[in-house]
């Protein structure tokens, strides 16, 4: 678990007593290969909550993704597994060029829709965010759509900021949030 919290508007000193609070009924910890299907199944609930696509063709791409070597998949308990998250190494270009060793790229944040505002989204963005620090990486950036506002707030949550880049997302726009460690 973290032992600290990011403080809106950067990626900082530690607040303590809001972050034990929120993680003291749960564990967040890097997913076991074993916790695949379970693992999916949050991200197949949520998206069926949300009515997001989620068809035999974007499980898989999901599923390979998990399982990609350089990937950081993580979950979180409570007792079972109510959460997912995955990030990746960062790429230059908005995601379309090289590997970019400087930056952790968020690829997915999913909380069981009986779970949601609890306080699980905000305990894997933030474990993520200590995981990618102790690896190295100096910057984090994540894409969520204008009109996710509870994803945005969850970032902005996490001391990420808006980037000022925006980009088009099915039938609306998507919007870029950043932070530094």
């Amino acid at each position: 678990m973290i032992d600290s919290a990011l403080p809106r508007g950067g990626l900082g000193p530690a607040q303590p007593a809001a972050a034990h609070t929120i993680r003291a009924r749960m564990n967040v910890r890097t997913m076991q290969i074993q916790e695949l299907s379970l693992t999916l199944s949050v991200w197949r609930e949520a998206n069926i909550a949300r009515g997001a696509p989620h068809g035999p063709q974007r499980t898989e791409r999901i599923r390979a993704k998990l399982s990609a070597p350089d990937a950081l998949p993580f979950v979180a308990l409570r007792p079972g597994i109510v959460g997912m998250a995955l990030a990746e190494p960062g790429r230059l270009e908005d995601g379309a060029g090289e590997l970019d060793p400087s930056l952790l790229h968020i690829s997915m944040v999913f909380v069981r829709p009986a779970a949601q505002r609890t306080g699980v989204g905000l305990s894997l963005v933030l474990h993520m965010l200590e995981a990618g620090r102790s690896l190295g990486y100096r910057r984090v950036g994540v894409w969520t759509a204008r009109e996710n506002i509870p994803a945005r707030r969850l970032y902005e949550q996490a001391g990420m900021n808006l980037s000022g880049k925006a980009a088009p997302f099915r039938s609306g726009e998507q919007l870029h949030y950043e932070g530094c460690f």
